[in-house]
């Protein structure tokens, strides 16, 4: 496996290889999100949502990641704590400045809208919004839960593996907007595209990764 990691951080760092960096960027969410609770315990933040901790430690990891040059051979989680642990501690000063919550309402009308969006009739449109959020709720639960005692294999193999075979810039999307919290005008900048097409690139994903899990006969209990 070692072996492999290195050529993964080789891909990601010499050729900018997305699929190695999400890779590499799910294997570790789990362990950053350990590094999180740790924070959110030591500091005693009650007012601030567990999942604002999470998503910190998610930009966190990926700073450390863009800077980590595997050839000197250091330990990955060694060099990433402290970076990771730094981001938990900057959104918590940035909590107790601001209002978070117009983040997260936004996210929620994201998505909303995304799923209401590019369907041929209301029929569609309902069925679309259902399977949607619902399949939107088991990527928040299973990709950015609240269980901090995972490890870093900790996700489910099942959707990790599956959104691993999403193709890149829908797969980015997802990660970013499910997995990071990002919402979508915050995507596009990242980007370089319009928040219009970033929600129908979101709806896309959504729909490959069903029928990623479908074509695999993959039902809820494969998930718990």
């Amino acid at each position: 496996m070692e072996s492999i990691e290195q050529e993964l951080w080789r891909r990601h760092a010499q050729e900018g290889d997305t699929e190695a960096r999400d890779f590499l960027f799910l294997r570790y969410s789990p362990w950053a999100r350990s590094v999180a609770a740790a924070v959110a315990r030591r500091t005693g933040l009650r007012m601030m949502d567990w999942a604002d901790h999470a998503q910190n430690a998610q930009v966190g990891l990926l700073e450390a990641m863009s800077r980590y040059d595997a050839s000197l051979g250091v330990d990955f989680m060694a060099y990433a704590k402290p970076r990771v642990r730094g981001a938990v501690f900057n959104g918590m000063r940035c909590f107790l400045r601001a209002d978070a919550a117009d983040s997260r309402k936004r996210i929620s009308v994201d998505r909303l809208e995304s799923l209401h969006e590019y369907a041929d009739d209301p029929l569609t449109a309902f069925v679309d919004t259902v399977v949607g959020l619902g399949l939107g709720l088991l990527l928040d639960g299973d990709l950015r839960g609240d269980d901090t005692s995972a490890g870093i294999d900790g996700y489910s193999p099942v959707l990790r593996d599956a959104l691993l075979k999403v193709p890149g810039r829908h797969r980015e999307i997802l990660i970013a907007h499910y997995l990071r919290q990002i919402p979508f005008q915050d995507v596009a900048r990242e980007l370089g595209v319009t928040k219009g097409r970033v929600s129908q690139l979101h709806k896309e994903g959504l729909g490959m990764l069903r029928g990623i899990l479908r074509e695999r006969r993959y039902d809820r209990d494969a998930f718990f």
